[in-house]
C-alpha cells in the first residue's frame, strides 16, 4: 500500500480520490478508517452520507454516535434515533423541613403535591389541601407540571404578614428507566442497534480489514 495515492481511484494509506479507500480516506465516495466525503464509510465518518461507527453528516449512522439531520446511532446529536436506551441522571432534591415547621412560621423547603382542581392550583399533603399561597411568578410553570395530574414537589416556603408563601418550586422527574414501557421500548432500541452493528459488520467490517491488513 502507498503511504500517499491520489486518483479516481486511490488506494493508499493517506487516500485523495473520487473513489478513495485508506486509513485516512478523503473522497466522494471514501471508506476508510478516518473518512470524509459525500459518502462516508469506515470507523471514524463524515459526510452527506455518513455510516460508521461514529457518523456525522447530513444523515449520519453511528454505531457509537451519530449527528444529523436525520439519523440512528449509540447516541447522538440533531434529529438522531437513539439506540442505547438512557436511564439519566439522578437530581439531588434540596434538604426539606416538615411541614409542621413551615406552618409555624420557619422558612425552607417543604415536600408537597402540586395539584390543579375546581379551587385552581393548589397545595397538599397527605390528600388535604394547605394554606400555603402559590407565588404568582410561578403560575406557569406550575400549571405545567399539573397537565398529567398531581405532581410531587419541593415547595420553598416563607412567611409574609402572616401568609404562607411558596416563592420556588423544585420538580424531581422521574427518570427513564422509572417510565412506563421503558424495558419494551429498551428492547426495540437494543434490536435495532444489533441490526445496526451487523449492517456496518456486513457492509464495512470487510474492507476495514482488508486496508488493515494491506498496511
Amino acid at each position: 500500500m502507498e503511504f500517499f495515492s491520489v486518483g479516481e481511484q486511490a488506494h493508499g494509506f493517506i487516500a485523495i480520490g473520487q473513489q478513495a479507500k485508506g486509513v485516512i480516506a478523503i473522497g466522494q465516495m471514501a471508506t476508510g478508517v478516518v473518512a470524509i466525503g459525500q459518502l462516508a464509510k469506515g470507523c471514524f465518518t463524515i459526510g452527506q452520507l455518513a455510516f460508521g461507527f461514529v457518523g456525522w453528516g447530513q444523515v449520519g449512522l453511528g454505531v457509537l454516535h451519530a449527528v444529523g439531520m436525520l439519523g440512528a446511532g449509540g447516541r447522538g446529536a440533531g434529529i438522531v434515533l437513539p439506540l442505547v436506551p438512557g436511564v439519566g441522571r439522578g437530581r439531588v432534591p434540596p434538604e426539606s423541613m416538615p411541614l409542621e415547621a413551615a406552618m409555624r412560621g420557619e422558612t425552607g423547603w417543604v415536600v408537597l403535591d402540586l395539584f390543579f382542581d375546581g379551587h385552581g392550583l393548589g397545595l397538599g399533603h397527605e390528600g388535604t389541601r394547605v394554606p400555603i399561597k402559590i407565588d404568582r411568578r410561578l403560575q406557569g410553570d406550575a400549571d405545567a407540571l399539573t397537565v398529567h395530574g398531581p405532581a410531587r414537589i419541593w415547595a420553598f416556603v416563607r412567611t409574609i404578614g402572616g401568609t404562607r408563601v411558596c416563592e420556588r418550586i423544585v420538580h424531581v422527574p422521574p427518570r427513564p428507566f422509572e417510565k412506563p414501557n421503558f424495558y419494551a421500548f429498551g428492547a426495540v432500541q437494543f434490536a435495532l442497534l444489533c441490526v445496526l452493528a451487523t449492517a456496518w459488520w456486513l457492509v464495512v467490517g470487510d474492507e476495514i480489514l482488508g486496508i488493515l491488513a494491506s498496511i
